[in-house]
């Protein structure tokens, strides 16, 4: 179902306060000005200010727009299955992260979204590949957020410069 935009970006707002409030509490290492919560604060005011607009945006069509309307999409079993993939995503990662570590959970998670976003198999491979050693080095080496190592636990030294 389709929400009125002034409904859902009140939601956006809130989630995204919530979010900057929470990192607010985490812990910053001595030796840095910025630690593991300015990722999540940056992505919390995004989604503040991104909900203000679209709050704003909605409240211009109130009266146009019904608060809740069946999208058109959810006739077509291709694009329920990108957006079931999502959630799918989200779970995978919880149950598998700490055993496989995040390179080879990420790594799955990157490609299998991609490939069923309809991005061929070796060119979603090699893009998985790219991004999740990026992603990896920004997190672990200049954020210094903890990712978890799994299989690769005893030489992930080597990955942190």
């Amino acid at each position: 179902m389709k929400l009125n935009d002034a409904v859902l970006g009140a939601v956006f707002c809130a989630l995204g306060l919530w979010i900057v409030l929470y990192s607010a509490g985490l812990p910053k290492p001595r030796h840095l000005s910025y630690g593991p919560g300015l990722f999540p604060t940056l992505m919390g005011a995004g989604l503040i200010v991104c909900g203000g607009i679209q709050t704003i945006a909605g409240l211009l069509r109130w009266r146009s727009a019904p608060i809740v309307e069946r999208p058109a999409w959810l006739g077509h079993r291709r694009l329920i299955l990108n957006l079931a993939v999502i959630p799918a995503a989200c779970l995978f990662y919880y149950v598998a992260a700490d055993r496989l570590g995040f390179l080879f959970t990420g790594l799955t998670i990157l490609v299998v979204m991609l490939v069923v976003g309809g991005v061929a198999p070796l060119r979603a491979a090699i893009v998985g590949l790219v991004m999740i050693v990026v992603v990896t080095m920004i997190f672990a080496s200049i954020l210094h957020v903890p990712l978890p190592w799994g299989v690769l636990a005893p030489i992930s030294g080597r990955f942190i410069w």
